[in-house]
């Protein structure tokens, strides 16, 4: 009965040591994703012209919008290209979003949505709040599986390392079975998103014309 109780209280202390219990989840890290980190910190707001293409099954789809994000989680964007054009958006960090087409009195007329009501996401179900720097680090860092990093290609003449995560269940992360985030070795930032079904590339993120406010 001792040995059992001194058994325990050593195996407590131990995860105590190890910072909490076995079923903690672990940040997933590489040197390339620790530097975005230390300059996403520097960050108070950013902008910049979002590309997007996606796949599901035999839609395509392809976006071009102006997305503003201000800390903590301020996002506003214009569609200037694809579905939805003209569209102006809202998000405050809630679990509803404000939308608006055109200008004048017409422009005043705001509907309200689900985030990820499917009227305002993609065809693969992405809403605003995804593509946001923040959430790409967060999603790298903290999904469980494998990371790696290698030399990533040249983007706007930025050389960059491409940051791969495979997750160790698909389904956590919209089915992809492998995300790359391809990071500025210039800015610490991302330039470029891509996620794949196995062989193939169902979803490509670009960012362009990023102005930083610190």
């Amino acid at each position: 009965m001792r040995k059992s109780l001194a058994l325990a209280v050593a195996c407590a202390s131990l995860l105590t040591m190890l910072g909490g219990t076995a079923k903690a989840t672990p940040s997933r890290t590489s040197p390339a994703l620790d530097a975005f980190g230390s300059a996403w910190t520097e960050v108070s707001a950013y902008s910049t012209t979002t590309t997007t293409f996606e796949q599901k099954g035999v839609n395509v789809q392809n976006m071009v919008f102006k997305y503003t994000f201000r800390k903590p989680s301020i996002v506003t964007v214009d569609i200037v290209g694809g579905p939805n054009n003209g569209v102006s958006l809202l998000w405050t960090g809630g679990a509803t979003l404000s939308a608006h087409k055109g200008s004048g009195l017409v422009g005043m007329l705001r509907r309200t949505f689900a985030l990820h009501d499917p009227e305002i996401t993609t065809i693969r179900g992405s809403s605003i709040d995804e593509v946001s720097f923040a959430q790409i680090l967060k999603l790298v860092r903290l999904t469980p599986g494998a990371v790696s990093q290698a030399a990533g290609p040249t983007i706007d003449d930025e050389a960059t390392d491409a940051v791969t995560l495979v997750p160790a269940q698909p389904a956590s992360i919209a089915g992809y079975t492998r995300e790359v985030v391809e990071i500025s070795r210039v800015t610490h930032l991302p330039k470029r998103v891509l996620a794949y079904q196995g062989a193939a590339l169902v979803r490509k993120v670009d960012f362009a014309e990023v102005k930083l406010t610190h």
